[in-house]
């Protein structure tokens, strides 16, 4: 169990960075922002029906500095929960400079909480949250997507409910995403037969709910387990009310899905909720045994789900030394693609990386593939894994490394981000 200094010094750390914001004019919140509301008549569209947009209230955000893009919208989408029920999700699209219309990069951020204010669409806006700095951070991922020219669409693929880890509502709004997107030609100037390759790491993609439970619970990053539970409370009530009831400490329950994923850490740092004597539900572990919550584990898990067999080729990049989503799964869930038959997939396994630095060493790993892809270039054949000291060993990653650097450098200098931009500029200045 970890002390309160602790918590006080990371309190501390937001409270430095949040006069930063002091003179911004803030986004408003999904809570309270009539955009976000389902409009009338919203169930006889279409699932990816676009039913309205708008162009970002903000600029996207870069941390502490706003991306220079050439445009970015916002989409509300007709899109549908894990049982069928008609909803509507919000989806943001960006467009770089001298944007490519026939290339489209779906980015799942690692929202990583069960909270509305925590989506994607707000916390990509510059001015949002200190408490949504971790998804804030991501626009560093996606940023060398948009120097390709490659549009980039970032779904709330949670939904309305802010369904963390319950896998087939953010599924369905990816993809629902991904058809709005298609459909936005006459907004975004998107071809509809543009190529479309979908990414997301950590949150943005878990292959066993229990499995990161298990491994966050009583630890520093036990605000992660907070979140699980409260996402799938959130879109099953019979979840809700099991935990509910196995607990004498609802003070704890009713607010875990208040906060998102930078202000669940510290608030929840080194918390149990299913483990030793003190914990939050009466039961610990053995809540996961209650068929009503086995079924519902298990209906959310990639790993469990043999039948459903991707058709597109996949790349899987993951540290062997993660401490969050460890290695297991995924590569029950690569094992379980393969005896089906799956046609291609590739497994990039780094030795010597966790789940934080895995997400930066990794990522130009997951650049060159999908430039491979968008240059036509054949993905393997069946199945391959691949064990390497790091993943910056990964074939021909130099140029995508050298890649994540520049665009890092363009966010922080507010260069624009697209191809050709030195070259434009040369121009101009030469018509001066």
């Amino acid at each position: 169990m970890f002390t309160y200094p602790i918590k006080k010094m990371l309190y501390l750390i937001l409270f430095l960075i949040a006069p930063i914001y002091a003179g911004v004019l803030l986004p408003t919140k999904p809570s309270i922002d009539p955009f976000y509301n389902a409009p009338e008549g919203f169930k006889n569209a279409t699932v990816g029906d676009i039913l309205q947009f708008r162009k970002t209230p903000k600029s996207i955000t870069g941390g502490f500095v706003p991306l220079n893009v050439q445009n970015s919208w916002q989409l509300l989408v007709r899109s549908e929960d894990s049982f069928g029920n008609p909803n509507v999700i919000v989806t943001t699209v960006i467009e770089p400079v001298n944007a490519d219309p026939s290339k489209i990069a779906s980015y799942q951020v690692s929202e990583n909480a069960a909270r509305a204010d925590c989506a994607p669409s707000y916390a990509l806006q510059f001015g949002s949250d200190v408490s949504t700095l971790a998804t804030q951070a991501e626009t560093y991922l996606l940023a060398p997507l948009l120097d390709k020219g490659y549009y980039v669409v970032s779904p709330d693929y949670e939904g309305p409910k802010s369904t963390f880890t319950v896998g087939k509502q953010s599924g369905q709004a990816v993809l629902n995403s991904i058809r709005a997107s298609l459909k936005s030609g006459k907004i975004t100037n998107i071809a509809e037969d543009a190529k479309v390759v979908m990414w997301g790491y950590s949150g943005g993609f878990i292959t066993n709910v229990t499995a990161t439970v298990e491994a966050t619970d009583d630890t520093i990053f036990a605000g992660i387990a907070a979140n699980v539970l409260g996402g799938i409370a959130n879109e099953y009530p019979e979840f809700k009310s099991i935990l509910q009831n196995d607990t004498n400490k609802s003070s704890i329950f009713n607010k875990i899905n208040n906060h998102c994923l930078t202000d669940s850490f510290i608030k929840y740092v080194g918390a149990r909720f299913l483990t030793g004597d003190n914990k939050v539900f009466k039961s610990g572990w053995n809540i996961f045994k209650n068929l009503v919550v086995s079924k519902i584990v298990k209906d959310n898990g990639l790993v469990y789900q043999k039948q459903l067999i991707p058709t597109i080729p996949v790349f899987i990049y993951h540290g062997s030394m993660d401490q969050i989503s460890p290695i297991l799964n995924p590569k029950k869930t690569y094992q379980n693609w393969c005896d089906a038959g799956i046609s291609s997939i590739e497994f990039a396994e780094d030795l010597t990386n966790g789940h934080f630095t895995e997400s930066i060493v990794g990522a130009p790993a997951a650049l060159t593939w999908i430039i491979d892809r968008f240059s036509n270039k054949p993905p393997v054949d069946g199945c391959q894994h691949v064990v390497r000291t790091t993943n910056y060993e990964y074939p021909n990653v130099s140029s995508s490394i050298l890649d994540y650097f520049k665009a890092a450098m363009d966010v922080v200098a507010q260069q624009g981000l697209g191809p050709n931009i030195q070259k434009d500029q040369l121009e101009i200045k030469s018509n001066l």
